[in-house]
């Protein structure tokens, strides 16, 4: 028989033992928990660098894009501190003033590559996936890949791999894509030893009506690009995107900084200082070919010649107060045109059918000559692009326009009319107008192209399948706008500037577009030379600010205007064009 009190022994010593799988249970739970939260403040420190260093790769690499902005525009600032294609790093033996590297040291990455330390290196891929190169002609350095690698203390984690860092990685790929955007006034020449790109001296004004949100661009890298001299206005309050137009932007890369005096603009209008750099919007667009001599007007009774000279009541010439109308037609005039005004009773008005004219030896009209459009077909385009295919240009001289016949029923309609102008300054019925623009004008009135031509005229080629007319044709929320009106020779330096002066009232429906890219050769807008191009320079003077209405886009190297000339653009804010733009894309 067994001892009870053996028994009662073996009860008290099981008691003891579970007290101390407790115990151990108990430690063996608190150093794993300690463990995990070891773990979880080095991973967490990690993550918190891994963030610092996105957030520096993005800026470093967004300040590289800028510079392969600029220097696509032709404006190199010559402070970025890098080669566009060599690679590089930011270490003390590699790169460290770029401008790349000095964002990254902004944001506490100097890469001095210590333990703990971090480096940051650069490459230029030439593709990205997913995203479209931009031509090589208008970047050749499309693209930019910031690496940041950082070493980071860990406190715990060397425990279990010996190492007193871990390392963390940071990349953002930026680069310049073509987007399409609306096209402002741009002042394209880059370079500061230009001086002032847009000079406005005495009492001339601007005054921008709707458009984009940005107005005017002056690429200029000069300090004082923009000069508001005199008693001088930039007119800005009335443009913008909003309807009713509450005010617009003027960007300037150079300067000045702040807005001068004669600045004005509206409530939700600015003065960017700097502004990034817009490329030319036009640089893909072709330019024509040379046609052939002009012929005189199809299907008109008695015109053997070009200018033809028509009767009161032809083609657009008014039915009295004119002795008659002289009659140009679309072609290749290699002694250039010019416009004369007699005055009295033998008073002509110079007309002219749709269509292409290519001008050598310049366009010039007179004192008291007076332009305007035809109601002949011409080459189906709807209106007149004149190409200045050599040094000389257009010049309109002292009161041109301001001697066209008074009678109110010589006033040409801008909604209404007959023929290629059956819609006025309209291309179609539903295109839309300017509010401000005057129902009659009395001037010289010259239109843009809405549309191809049309090859069944016989009057277009080699052109008929371009379209200078508007891009987006019946697409255009504002239905069909005009297109290209004056386009200058773009590998020659338009000697003989562009220029109007004098007291003459106009009404210039179109683009005018006056670039010089390259210093020979055939005309192109691509691969532009910055050192010795961008010399065209728009002259607007004397008087002419009567009555001046430019409905699209002004694009030119520089601009100047004196005296107390004005000028009134309305902007079409849906009128796209293709433009380079910094992204960050990775």
């Amino acid at each position: 028989m067994a001892d009870p009190r053996l028994s009662f022994r073996r009860r008290s010593h099981r008691s003891s033992e579970a007290g101390q799988a407790i115990l151990f249970f108990v430690l063996v739970l608190g150093i794993f928990l300690l463990a995990t939260l070891c773990l979880a403040f080095d991973l967490s420190n990690m993550w918190f660098h891994r963030q610092a260093a996105q957030n520096a790769a993005d800026a470093a690499c967004t300040a590289g894009a800028m510079d392969l902005l600029v220097d696509a525009q032709g404006g190199a600032t010559g402070h970025q501190g890098f080669t566009n294609g060599t690679p590089f790093n930011c270490s003390s033996s590699g790169n460290p003033t770029a401008s790349v590297c000095q964002y990254a040291a902004k944001n506490s990455y100097d890469s001095a590559n210590t333990t703990p330390g971090n480096l940051v290196s650069v490459t230029f891929p030439s593709t990205v996936p997913g995203v479209t190169t931009p031509p090589a002609s208008m970047a050749p350095t499309p693209f930019i890949s910031v690496f940041v690698l950082e070493h980071v203390r860990t406190f715990f984690l060397g425990l279990l791999n010996g190492s007193t860092t871990a390392d963390v990685r940071a990349f953002a790929t930026c680069g310049l894509e073509l987007s399409q955007s609306p096209i402002p006034i741009v002042v394209l020449d880059p370079r500061a030893t230009d001086g002032a790109t847009l000079s406005t001296q005495g009492n001339p004004t601007i005054s921008v009506y709707g458009g984009p949100q940005r107005s005017i661009q002056v690429n200029s890298s000069y300090t004082g690009a923009v000069n508001i001299g005199g008693n001088a206005v930039i007119n800005l309050t009335n443009g913008g995107p909003n309807n009713p137009p509450s005010g617009s932007d003027l960007g300037t890369y150079g300067g000045p900084a702040g807005a001068p005096a004669g600045f004005h603009t509206g409530a939700t209008g600015h003065w960017i200082a700097p502004a990034s750099p817009i490329n030319d919007p036009f640089a893909q667009v072709p330019a024509p070919g040379q046609p052939a001599a002009p012929v005189p007007t199809p299907g008109l009774a008695g015109c053997t010649s070009v200018p033809c000279a028509v009767p009161p009541g032809v083609n657009g010439c008014p039915a009295a107060f004119v002795a008659g109308c002289d009659e140009y037609t679309p072609g290749y005039y290699a002694s250039g045109i010019s416009v004369s005004g007699a005055g009295g009773p033998n008073f002509r008005i110079a007309l002219f059918d749709p269509g292409i004219y290519y001008i050598m030896n310049g366009f010039t009209a007179s004192p008291n000559s007076c332009m305007r459009p035809s109601t002949a077909t011409g080459d189906g385009s709807g209106g007149t692009l004149f190409y200045f295919a050599d040094i000389n240009s257009i010049s309109v001289s002292a009161n041109s326009g301001k001697k066209c016949p008074t009678d109110p029923s010589t006033f040409f309609n801008t909604t209404s009319g007959s023929g290629s102008i059956l819609y006025g300054a309209k291309c179609t019925s539903s295109s839309s107008i300017p509010s401000n623009l005057p129902a009659a004008l009395s001037g010289s009135v010259l239109l843009g192209p809405c549309q191809k031509p049309v090859a069944a005229t016989g009057l277009c080629a080699p052109n008929c399948s371009i379209n200078y007319g508007d891009p987006l044709g019946a697409s255009d929320p504002l239905g069909v706008q005009r297109g290209f009106l004056f386009f200058q020779k773009r590998s020659v330096n338009a000697s003989t500037n562009p220029q109007w002066t004098g007291g003459g009232q106009f009404l210039l429906s179109g683009t005018m577009y006056f670039h010089q890219c390259v210093t020979s050769g055939s005309d192109t807008g691509v691969n532009c030379s910055a050192p010795s191009a961008y010399n065209d320079n728009v002259s607007l003077g004397g008087n002419s600010g009567s009555g001046t209405y430019v409905l699209g886009q002004v694009v030119a190297d520089q601009i100047t205007l004196s005296g107390t000339s004005a000028l009134t653009m309305d902007l079409n804010p849906t009128s796209v064009f293709n433009i380079l733009k910094a992204s960050l894309l990775q």
